[in-house]
């Protein structure tokens, strides 16, 4: 699997991270188009820095590495309620376009690469002490970008300024961030998700233990606030790298005609199952 990784030089953890990163794997400064830091890793992989923020980088899907099948991006995380996060999520936005990227639009998920990621994060955050301190959970789509050709995962440590200078969290992102350098994919059927809440604990367990990797996940909220059909087909098709085989609803969540709108619009394009 060939990865790029990138981050915003105006974000504190995507920066720290990145720095942890270089320490761990090795490598060299390079050249890559658009970014004001590029380092190329001993593993091959290229690491970019921007200046645009996170929700921005529109323009990952050509840079730091155009032959990369996906581009894992470093980030902080950012939650009202204060609560101590590691997580991993994919982009784009169901409903508004509040933070980047365009309205009723989705990228590319990876939902196997997303899973590495989320074991990889589980197992180091054991290793480092601090797994009963944070959540290990996965997020629901949303911000931006929205438009790279490729898929591109968000990985994060949140969520105050506190976890963002922890070097317990940083190590173990920048950690997780090696071993899938060096990894493959596991096995597993992709899917989509509807349903939960935007920690969506059953969809996260799932994603870590069962045959389905969650690619992109539709909310409860977003329900509420309106989903047009086209962001339920988006889901299921915008995976990398086949479309999704299988739509799992959250069953206690949705209300019944929402439910039913998602059995109307998949139709026969996937398997259906309630969960």
């Amino acid at each position: 699997m060939r990865l790029a990784v990138a981050y915003s030089t105006r974000d504190p953890v995507g920066k720290s991270a990145s720095r942890l990163l270089v320490e761990l794997a090795g490598g060299e400064e390079a050249a890559c188009p658009g970014a004001v830091e590029c380092y190329r890793l001993s593993t091959g992989a290229y690491l970019a820095g921007f200046d645009e923020d996170v929700v921005e980088l529109e323009m990952i899907g050509e840079t730091p590495d155009p032959g990369a099948e996906a581009v894992v991006v470093l980030s902080r995380h950012r939650a009202e309620s204060g609560r101590k996060s590691l997580t991993v999520h994919h982009t784009g936005n169901p409903g508004k376009a509040a933070y980047g990227g365009e309205p009723g639009t989705l990228s590319i998920s990876y939902p196997a690469l997303s899973r590495l990621l989320l074991q990889k994060y589980s197992e180091k955050a054991e290793e480092a002490g601090i797994a009963g301190e944070y959540s290990i959970v996965l997020e629901a789509t949303h911000h931006g970008p929205t438009s790279p050709g490729r898929p591109l995962v968000f990985i994060e440590v949140g969520s105050t300024p506190e976890e963002w200078r922890d070097t317990r969290a940083l190590r173990a992102m920048a950690e997780t961030v090696l071993e899938a350098l060096k990894s493959e994919p596991p096995m597993c059927k992709p899917a989509a998700g509807f349903g939960g809440t935007h920690y969506p604990e059953k969809f996260t367990r799932i994603h870590l233990e069962g045959e389905y990797c969650l690619g992109h996940i539709i909310p409860k909220y977003a329900f509420q606030q309106g989903v047009e059909a086209s962001v339920i087909v988006q889901a299921v098709e915008k995976t990398y790298p086949h479309p999704a085989e299988v739509a799992l609803i959250e069953k206690k969540s949705l209300k019944s005609s929402h439910k039913k709108l998602i059995e109307q619009v998949l139709g026969n394009r996937v398997e259906i199952l309630k969960v």
